[in-house]
């Protein structure tokens, strides 16, 4: 979210030796050419064998030996690589992954390609059959016309590049305005500001603390101040997840697996302050914001009955919310995407289906294709899940297998014995 201009200057001084390091965000791999840094340090797994190969190699370039250290964190992920190191080096690079027919991801760049040449009927076999609808929908906005067998960008249509976000499916966004100063800071996707910016809210700019004073929800604007206080904020939010319509469905092991597109409700109704190092809950505060409603894609299996789980005094909704925790971890063994990128919703009882699911959806709406690849690899989903949770060495669940950093209900209720049942019963053969 850095301003053009911030990046260009740190970016400056690291060229010109005024800084000796850099400390970044991952975006570092991202267009800048450094030939001459010595080491790298990594901390925590990028998230994908792409990006680790992509930032430990901003080192040792122009031919010099470097160094590229990996520290692990306490993630999942973090934790199955540091355990199984031969999974890291002697997999392929990951496939990128992208939903073409998604309307959020085609809608501007139709008008892009518009813009750099009008389009005919015959490129649908480019853009596939949503090409058209779209078009249809863009000229009665009066941002294309119609003429001679072609669409053209209409006068009212100014540099439509302006109309893609490279870093999100959205075009819209909220500001980050210091009041002390009158300036912008930056700007947060609509998709996440209600978790990030809401009131109340620590939010981190540049390692400096701001207090959210004020959230403009119509003009999405976020008011913010300086701060110095010694505690960070979490928001507690709950997700509810409805069922569209099924895409496909087949039987694994003992389970059967969901594909399809689902209607996500976000809600976020408080946050809690949390005392930095010690974790301490320090507040509670509640929260008045409308729901974040989009659609999306999900997977989601159907949970087989499981006995034994209740009789040894096991939580089986706490199990549900293990195994959900783990699988989305986990999920970027198998497709190129960040934990943040993937949502989760679990239950005993769905009211669309009446029986225990587990919920994985694409965070972004319309979905670019992270629940399609799941839904492929489901059964190495589950065996890489089981092991995780099997090999940690905690008693009852910690942040290296069945705990989140992004659960809206503070990580409970958390049962991780039911959650190794539920996947040993998933991936038993059926007979």
């Amino acid at each position: 979210g850095y301003l053009p201009e911030v990046r260009r200057e740190i970016e400056h001084q690291l060229f010109q030796g005024e800084l000796l390091g850099v400390v970044a965000t991952t975006a570092l791999e991202l267009g800048i050419d450094i030939g001459t840094l010595d080491a790298t340090i990594l901390t925590g797994y990028p998230g994908s064998i792409a990006s680790t190969y992509q930032q430990a190699g901003r080192s040792g370039r122009r031919g010099k030996r470097s160094l590229s250290f990996l520290v692990g964190l306490d993630g999942p992920l973090d934790q199955y690589f540091m355990h199984h190191p031969e999974a890291l080096f002697g997999k392929p690079v990951e496939n990128a992954l992208l939903n073409p027919s998604n309307p959020h991801i085609l809608h501007p760049h139709l008008l892009c390609a518009a813009y750099e040449l009008p389009l005919a009927e015959e490129e649908q076999e480019f853009f596939g059959p949503e090409m058209i609808p779209l078009i249809q929908e863009q000229e009665q906005a009066g941002l294309l016309r119609h003429q001679k067998g072609r669409w053209y960008p209409s006068a009212s249509l100014s540099y439509p590049a302006q109309r893609v976000n490279l870093r999100s499916t959205s075009e819209q966004a909220y500001s980050v305005v210091d009041t002390s100063q009158g300036r912008l800071l930056e700007t947060v996707e609509a998709a996440v500001a209600f978790l990030q910016v809401h009131p109340g809210a620590i939010y981190l700019h540049q390692g400096e603390s701001y207090l959210v004073t004020d959230l403009d929800v119509s003009g999405r604007v976020a008011y913010v101040q300086p701060t110095d206080v010694s505690y960070y904020t979490q928001p507690h939010d709950l997700t509810d997840v409805h069922i569209i319509r099924v895409i496909a469905d087949k039987a694994e092991g003992r389970g059967r697996v969901f594909l399809g597109e689902v209607e996500v409700t976000l809600q976020v109704i408080g946050f809690r302050k949390k005392q930095q190092l010690t974790e301490e809950v320090i507040g509670k505060e509640p929260l008045d914001l409308p729901p974040y409603t989009f659609t999306t894609i999900a997977l989601w299996f159907h949970i087989p009955p499981t006995t034994g789980i209740e009789s040894r005094g096991l939580n089986f909704a706490g199990g549900l919310h293990a195994l959900e925790h783990a699988a989305i971890g986990l999920l970027p063994l198998f497709a190129l995407c960040d934990r943040q990128d993937i949502g989760g919703v679990s239950t005993p009882t769905h009211p669309d289906t009446g029986g225990p699911e587990v919920f994985i959806f694409d965070g972004y709406p319309g979905g670019v294709g992270i629940a399609e690849k799941g839904y492929e690899l489901v059964q190495e989903l589950w065996r890489a899940t089981l092991e995780l949770v099997r090999d940690c060495p905690c008693e009852s669940g910690c942040p290296s297998c069945i705990q989140s950093p992004k659960c809206g209900n503070n990580n409970q209720p958390l049962d991780k014995e039911a959650a190794l049942l539920i996947l040993e019963r998933l991936l038993r053969p059926q007979g």
